[in-house]
Parts: C-alpha cells; structure tokens; sequence
C-alpha cells in the first residue's frame, strides 16, 4: 500500500509541474503590446499636446521633439531617444499637429521582461518540482531497502548459519514488510530442521550406546578364549597343537583390538568440518559479533582496525556458540571489549551471570561436557568444543575464565 502511495505522489508531481509550466508557457505567447491603448494614448498627446498634465499615465512611454528633446516620460527605465528604442525594439509614432510632425512617442516594450519572468517563474517550477520528485524517490528508495533489502540480506544470512548447521538463532519475524510470510515459513524450517537434527541425534546415540554395550559384552568371551587358549599352548605336547593354541591367542589379540576400535568409535565418533581461513578486515570480526548477538545485549563496543586470519563462516558459528551460552545460561547483559596485542586481536565476551565452579571451567572445551548449571536446558555440550576447534583451525585459541560475576570467553585471532 504504501509503495503505490510513493508512485501516486512522485506521478502527481511530475502532473502538477507539467501543468504550471504549461501555463506560463500559454501566458509566454501573450505578449504583444496593446495596439487599441496605443492609439488611444497617440490620439491623447495629439489633442493636449503640449499639456503634459492631461497625458495618459499608460502604457509606459516617452515624448521627444524633432531634435530628440525629452518632453515628457511616464516612467522609469524606458527609453529617452530613438537609438535607444531601437536597441529595445520599442514601438516609435510620430506625433502631428495637422500635417506637421512636431515630435516623436516611444512606447516601451515590455515583452521580453514578461517572457524574462515566465522564463523564471518556469524554472522555479522544475527546480521546485525536482526537490521534491528527488526527496520522494530517496524516502521511496530507503522505504524498498528497510522493506525488501535488508530483509533479504536477513534471510539470506539466515539460510547461511542454517546451512552452516547453526539451529538455534531464530529469525525475527516482521509480517509488515514484503518478505514477512517467508521470515515465517524460514524460521518454521529451522524449528523443523532443529527437531529433525535432536531425533537423528537421538538414534544415533542409541546405535552408539548399543554397539557400545555390544562391545563392552563381546570383550568377555574374547577374554575367556585368550585365557583358555594361553591355558591350552601351556599343557599342549606337540608343536602343531601349540601352533594352533598360538593361532588362536594370536587371533583373540586382533579381534580384541577391533571392538577396542568399534567402542573408540561409537563413543569418540568426530566429524570432521571444513576450515578455510584467509586473510580478513577485522570488521568481519564486528559483523560476526552483531549477527551472533540477535538480542543486542551487548551494546557498543569497537574493533581495533587490522587484518585477521579466519574463515568468516566459522568465525561466525564460533561467536554464534558463546553468545547462545550467554543467553541460555546467564541470561544477562554481555560485555564485548577488543585490543591488539602481539600478533593476535583479542576479543573478550562476558556475561554477567553465575558463571561455573573451577572445576567445569577446565572441562569445558571438551565434547559432550557441560556445566551445573545446564540441567535442565537444552543442548549436547559441544557448542564450546566446535569454538575452540574452529579456532585453532584458524590459528588461534580460546581462553574461558571465571569473572565476578559472569564467565568470560577470550578469543584470540590471529592476525596478518
């Protein structure tokens, strides 16, 4: 609705300038002298000539003498001779006393100062007319960019972190703009997608503890058969009957180390993600810390200028992790200062809540290992164990520390 205002306003100028500037152009074209005041004023000085106190006071002109005196003039700025009335294209007459010509009138032409001032008053219309077509189309422009393009660049981000696998930053939904009902239906993709990625997580971890159990049971027998067959090699006589027992023992080893592998894997499975790091302004890092903080607890704060050395993506799910944390389990307003120091720029990120006991503290990078604090609350216990991956797969680290109060995440970036 408010698109088609803008258009109707913007047409609605350009109509109304058309408009006067058409009618100072018809009024333009009427500039002719007035030939009927003329005579009349002619007819005038011919009667009284002489007695200039009964002249007509109009049209504006001058009276001269056959030897160019000036005897009589009505107004200011007109001409007083003939050359000059021939520079202004006056109109001249001779006025006569019976057949005799005793002088001259000049009337002034006042048609190019008429046409001067359509001229200008046209102008005036156009540059008016533009100041505000220009004024509209800049409120119709940044209207499209807070209704179409940065809900775009919204969504677009969106389907980013989506696709990075980051679930749990909502998208804010605004059915005003143009994009509203697809901000909806995104969003309730992620809610699906998140529910998809919790019952996968589930199962597997079902199959996990299942082969797990599997190879925790199978570990018994083997047990049973490496002994029996050690007990075997000892009371055998013949060589060949050793050989078998030792075959045996040989084969309880290898098949011993293969559920060891199997119950390694299904509890330790690691996933390897891709980091790509390249050289950066570190006012990604700001844009990093800006999108991941969608609730804006963390206020103001500057970024040193410098080159850093990160995957933006990654960078991105790293500052993602900490600021859901903060959010999840402090629930507090966030504290986000910077400094370059060494060869490193170090972001610090607190919050201002609880924090963890020391011991958690030193646990906390590790897979699968969450705080006290956590019981309760949704979550696997890895968002902090992909951070610190992440950064070192940039070359850098992460430091957590316990505040008074709150809990602090240092990151350390790498820089170029």
């Amino acid at each position: 609705m408010r698109k088609k205002r803008f258009l109707i306003l913007i047409l609605l100028t350009f109509l109304l300038e058309g408009l006067i500037t058409g009618f100072f152009l018809f009024r333009s074209q009427d500039t002719k002298q007035d030939t009927v005041a003329i005579n009349d004023c002619i007819k005038v000085i011919e009667e009284n000539y002489g007695q200039e106190d009964k002249y007509l006071g109009s049209p504006s002109y001058s009276l001269i003498d056959n030897n160019g005196k000036l005897l009589y003039k009505n107004a200011e700025d007109i001409s007083t001779s003939v050359n000059e009335a021939i520079q202004n294209n006056d109109t001249i007459l001779d006025i006569k006393q019976g057949d005799t010509v005793v002088g001259k009138v000049l009337f002034h032409n006042d048609t190019q100062e008429r046409i001067g001032q359509y001229q200008k008053a046209i102008a005036v219309t156009i540059i008016a007319s533009a100041v505000i077509q220009a004024v509209l189309i800049i409120a119709y422009v940044l209207y499209l960019k807070r209704t179409i393009v940065k809900p775009f660049d919204e969504l677009s981000q969106f389907a980013g972190r989506v696709a990075g696998g980051n679930l749990d930053i909502p998208l804010p939904m605004d059915k005003k703009h143009t994009f509203g009902s697809f901000t909806e239906a995104f969003d309730l993709m992620r809610t699906e997608i998140k529910k998809s990625r919790a019952a996968e997580k589930a199962a597997n971890d079902a199959k996990k503890e299942m082969v797990a159990k599997l190879s925790h049971d199978i570990k018994t027998p083997v047990a049973s058969i490496k002994s029996a067959s050690e007990f075997g090699y000892e009371l055998a006589k013949e060589e060949k009957v050793k050989e078998r027992f030792n075959l045996i023992n040989f084969k309880a080893d290898e098949l011993t180390v293969l559920v060891d592998n199997l119950f390694q894997s299904s509890v330790h499975d690691a996933t390897e993600i891709a980091v790509s790091p390249r050289e950066n302004d570190s006012s990604s890092v700001r844009e990093a810390i800006l999108h991941a903080d969608y609730l804006n607890r963390a206020g103001s704060f500057t970024i040193p200028e410098c080159k850093v050395f990160t995957d933006k993506l990654r960078l991105q799910q790293a500052f993602d992790n900490v600021f859901i944390n903060s959010y999840k389990y402090a629930d507090t307003k966030i504290q986000v200062d910077a400094k370059l120091e060494g060869e490193y720029l170090k972001v610090a990120v607190r919050d201002f809540g609880p924090g963890v006991t020391e011991e958690e503290v030193a646990v906390l990078k590790e897979k699968y290992k969450r705080g006290k604090n956590s019981e309760g609350k949704e979550g696997a216990g890895i968002g902090l164990y992909l951070t610190s991956y992440f950064m070192k797969e940039m070359d850098g680290e992460i430091l957590i520390t316990n505040e008074d109060p709150g809990l602090q995440v240092l990151f350390l970036i790498r820089t170029v």
